[in-house]
C-alpha cells in the first residue's frame, strides 16, 4: 500500500491531451476541475496546427489561450507538451518552440506526450512494443509509422533534447481505473530506450466522454478508494463540451471526487515523483523486467483492440459520431 501525502487514501489525476482544445470549450472544464481541488497535467502545442486536416485546436501562439495557459500553472497545474505542433516539424523548429514554451511558462515541460502521426515522435508507433506484439501492431495500424524523433540522421530528431528535459513519457494503456495495479514498476526506465528517453509511465485508457463514463464513475471511484491505488487517467477534455453544457456524466464523476476528502488530486508528474520515491524506499528496480513489459504491452494491445473492435467506443468511433460532429460544429459557429 501506497503512504500518500497527508494520509489521503487514494489518488487520482488526468492528463489531458490537448487535440479538439480551445479557450472556449477548455476553460470551463478546468473551471469545473478547480472547483472541486483536482489538480491535474495538461498538455500544449507551441505552434498552430499544421495538419488541420486531421487535428484542431488552439496553441501558445494564440495570445489569450497562453495567458490562459499560464494562469493554469500559476495556480497548480502542470502543462506538458504534445509535441510542439500538430503536423510536421524539423528539428531547429522543435529547439525554438521548446524556448517558446520556456519564455511564456518560465521552465521547460517535465513531461511529453507523442502526437499522432507527428514524424517527430520518439520511440513511437510499433517501437513500443516488442516481438510479437510490434508485428501485430504493424499489422492492425498500417499507417502508424515512419515516425524518427529519436534517429539522429533524420531532419525531425530531437531525441537529445528530449532526453535532457523530459523526465516522463507515456507509453502503455491500461483497462482500469486503478492504472498501478498493473505496473507496479511505474515509472520505469527501459534499456530499449535509454538513449532519448528517461521514466516511461502507463495510464487508463479514457480518449472520450463515452469512455470516461464507462471507467469513472461513483462505484469505480469507490473502488479506487478500497484499493488504496492510483489513477493516472488519459483523455482528450477538449472534447467534453457541447452547445455550452460540460458532459454530464464528468461533471457529476468530478463533483463526487471533489466531495471526497480522502483523495489526493495533484498533477501527474507530481504523483510520478512519488512513486519513485515509493519505488526506492522499497527498493524496486529503475527498469522494468522483460516479462513484466510483455504482460503491460498485451494488456495495451487487448485494451486498443477491444475498444475498437467490440465495445466500439474509442476514438475512431467517436470521431465518426453525430455526437463529435455536433460537437465540431457548435465550436466553430
Amino acid at each position: 500500500m501506497y503512504k500518500f501525502p497527508d494520509n489521503k487514501k487514494f489518488a487520482f489525476t488526468i492528463v489531458d491531451d490537448t487535440d479538439d482544445a480551445y479557450l472556449e470549450n477548455i476553460q470551463p472544464i478546468y473551471d469545473l476541475l478547480k472547483k472541486n481541488n483536482i489538480y491535474t497535467t495538461k498538455t500544449v502545442w507551441v505552434y498552430p496546427v499544421r495538419d488541420s486536416q486531421y487535428s484542431k485546436g488552439d496553441s501558445l501562439n494564440r495570445p489569450e489561450y497562453a495567458d490562459f495557459i499560464s494562469k493554469l500553472k500559476r495556480s497548480g497545474y502542470e502543462i506538458g507538451l504534445h509535441n510542439i505542433g500538430s503536423g510536421e516539424f524539423v528539428r531547429e523548429e522543435i529547439r525554438d518552440g521548446l524556448e517558446v514554451y520556456k519564455n511564456t511558462l518560465l521552465e521547460y515541460p517535465k513531461m511529453h506526450i507523442n502526437h499522432s502521426y507527428n514524424p517527430d515522435n520518439i520511440y513511437s508507433g510499433i517501437k513500443r512494443f516488442s516481438f510479437p506484439f510490434n508485428f501485430i501492431v504493424g499489422k492492425l495500424y498500417s499507417q502508424y509509422s515512419n515516425f524518427s524523433g529519436e534517429i539522429p540522421s533524420s531532419k525531425h530528431f530531437w531525441g537529445d533534447i528530449h532526453k535532457k528535459i523530459i523526465k516522463y513519457s507515456r507509453n502503455y494503456e491500461i483497462d482500469d481505473i486503478n492504472t498501478t495495479r498493473h505496473s507496479t514498476f511505474m515509472p520505469y526506465k527501459d534499456s530499449q530506450y535509454d538513449e532519448y528517453a528517461n521514466y516511461w509511465f502507463s495510464s487508463t485508457f479514457c480518449p472520450n466522454q463515452w469512455m470516461f463514463n464507462h471507467v469513472v464513475n461513483r462505484k469505480s471511484i469507490d473502488k479506487l478508494e478500497s484499493e488504496g491505488g492510483i489513477c493516472i487517467l488519459y483523455t482528450h477534455l477538449g472534447y467534453y463540451m457541447v452547445d455550452g453544457e460540460i458532459d454530464k456524466g464528468f461533471k457529476e464523476a468530478i463533483e463526487y471526487l471533489g466531495s471526497k476528502q480522502t483523495g489526493w488530486y495533484a498533477p501527474a508528474s507530481n504523483i510520478l515523483d512519488f512513486l519513485i520515491t515509493h519505488k526506492n524506499e522499497n527498493n524496486i528496480g529503475e527498469y522494468i523486467p522483460i516479462f513484466s513489459k510483455k504482460i503491460l504491452e498485451f494488456k495495451s494491445l487487448w485494451t486498443r483492440v477491444k475498444y475498437r473492435y467490440f465495445l466500439k467506443i474509442d476514438d475512431y468511433h467517436f470521431k465518426k459520431s453525430e455526437s463529435y460532429d455536433h460537437r465540431v460544429n457548435s465550436i466553430n459557429k
